[in-house]
């Protein structure tokens, strides 16, 4: 069972991350489409709702969030603002980025002084994003359904619909489980993992679709991670016994991947904010891949000290 200071700082890593997450998504939806589309209000609509509570946020706790958070950079990551303000240059949209450099101010601590309002507060938000987290579920569901049947057309594809709609239901998960104030066991710990270490497999394979295919050097490390490491992990996460010596191999192998995954895309920002690399996707989702890497170290809780 949750302490209510473990209910307050958790809820604040989890909706400061994903609220975001979820604007990119949402985004990412409005550029998929193009001209006057139903779809581009809802994502519109609920790209605004979650900017709205991700601000509410910073606001009530007085900018003052956990340090851990911000030592992982699941928040933002110092490519955010740049590659926003570059969308927003390419697509002609305006992004608020307000909320960012709100966030750029933020203060870490390791101390709350958490009381009945705070508690309210944060549990308010909870069940506001949980509606905002079920909407945007039943828009990218409706989405890829009408693509699959060919009945809608999208510059986007149904696998990044898939990876967006794990996602977000990971995120729901998480509302779930601090909304029964339940602690993480084993098992759970466990499903999450697997469920990190498969959108990170997405994320590799959508980098090496978009990537400009003159990039070699960086397209065979992605071959390596794709063909190589990551079918022989996944198969293990499926077939070895569940047992605290296989949990902690597996957690092991699994930040390895990931960290390197994290340095490529690092490097993959620099060389695009310096016009050396391209993609066949807005900018931002490419700090969103990002901050998704960083989350997954965060959630396994890696040594903060290499990342």
């Amino acid at each position: 069972m949750l302490t209510e200071e473990e209910l307050y700082e958790e809820s604040l890593n989890a909706n400061l991350y994903y609220l975001r997450t979820l604007r990119d998504f949402c985004i990412n939806i409005e550029l998929s489409f193009y001209g006057d589309n139903p779809y581009k209000e809802r994502a519109s609509a609920l790209a605004k709702k979650s900017q709205d509570l991700g601000r509410e946020i910073v606001t009530f706790t007085n900018g003052k969030v956990p340090s851990k958070g911000l030592n992982y950079q699941i928040y933002y990551t110092e490519y955010t603002l740049p590659t926003e303000k570059l969308t927003e240059k390419l697509f002609n949209i305006n992004l608020g980025t307000d909320i960012t450099e709100m966030q750029l101010t933020l203060t870490p601590t390791d101390n709350f002084e958490v009381n009945q309002d705070g508690i309210n507060e944060i549990t308010s938000i909870n069940e506001r994003a949980l509606v905002a987290a079920n909407e945007f579920i039943e828009l990218a569901r409706e989405i890829r359904n009408e693509m699959t049947s060919n009945n809608l057309f999208s510059y986007s594809y149904p696998t990044m619909y898939n990876f967006m709609i794990i996602t977000i239901e990971l995120y729901i998960g998480e509302l779930n489980r601090l909304k029964e104030r339940l602690s993480k066991d084993p098992i759970i710990a466990l499903d999450t993992e697997y469920g990190y270490n498969i959108t990170a497999y997405e994320i590799t394979s959508f980098l090496r679709g978009l990537i400009d295919p003159n990039a070699t050097s960086y397209i065979e490390v992605l071959n390596n991670i794709l063909n190589e490491i990551y079918p022989k992990l996944l198969e293990d996460y499926n077939s070895l016994p569940l047992s605290p010596e296989n949990q902690i191999a597996l957690m092991e192998r699994s930040i390895a991947v990931i960290r390197r995954i994290r340095l490529l895309i690092r490097d993959m920002l620099k060389d695009l904010l310096d016009s050396k690399l391209y993609f066949i996707i807005e900018p931002l989702a490419i700090d969103n891949f990002y901050r998704n890497i960083n989350y997954f170290l965060y959630a396994i809780d890696a040594d903060s000290k290499e990342v």
